[in-house]
């Protein structure tokens, strides 16, 4: 008897423990099923990372500097991309769980990713619809690196630094909330190429139709990346 209440009291555990995945998961795929990660991707007020290997924007990018309410007012830029190729991409979220009776669960991963190809695709295979696409990808960022960037522009629509925040070319790319008058990047005169991109973002919205080769959405305990 001692040896069948001990394996009761270590099954209940475990299911307690795997509740927050079965939950995220089932969200997960209810909106898939209902067409809401191909319509609008939304993710916001948990703090996350968004990376990818390559990102081609042939519209260019845009920048502005807003307010987010991550857990109180914080400065973040919002950056925008109108049309994005990317050559995989992780989005890595850490959240700490708490149930109701249950109590503390500890800390939890999710993880939403597309794999790199096995052979990194050019920026001009990307522009070409190759790898993962997205239409009008903006980041709410605290801090946005790349190994290195290339923003293209031509004599005739040049890229500005200190353009204002409601231009028409920032608006171009996603970004409709930037105040009149106020800083921003407005690089949509060419081709943006990015290596290496790393965000910690607050929030992440594509707008349209996104495309995601070999998707994979896992849970884990703990702090675990893709």
């Amino acid at each position: 008897m001692q040896e069948e209440t001990r394996g009761v009291t270590r099954w209940r555990r475990s299911a307690f423990l795997a509740l927050p995945a079965t939950v995220a998961i089932g969200a997960m795929a209810t909106a898939m099923v209902q067409g809401a990660l191909a319509a609008n991707l939304s993710l916001t007020s948990v703090p996350f990372t968004l990376s990818s290997k390559t990102v081609a924007a042939p519209q260019g990018i845009g920048a502005v500097m807003h307010t987010v309410d991550a857990g109180g007012p914080k400065g973040a830029a919002e950056v925008g991309l109108a049309k994005a190729g990317l050559d995989g991409i992780c989005v890595h979220a850490v959240q700490s769980v708490n149930l109701p009776v249950i109590g503390n669960l500890g800390t939890w991963s999710l993880n939403i990713s597309s794999p790199a190809a096995a052979t990194p695709l050019t920026s001009d295979q990307l522009v070409a619809g190759a790898g993962l696409q997205a239409n009008k990808l903006v980041l709410d960022a605290q801090a946005l690196k790349a190994s290195t960037a290339t923003l293209h522009a031509a004599d005739g629509s040049p890229n500005v630094i200190g353009a204002a925040a409601d231009s028409e070319g920032i608006k171009s790319t996603g970004i409709t909330d930037g105040t009149p008058g106020q800083f921003g990047l407005d690089a949509t005169g060419g081709r943006t190429d990015i290596k290496n991109l790393n965000a910690d973002a607050n929030a992440a919205t594509i707008s349209g139709a996104i495309t995601l080769p070999d998707l994979a959405i896992g849970i884990a305990h703990g702090d675990k990346g893709c």
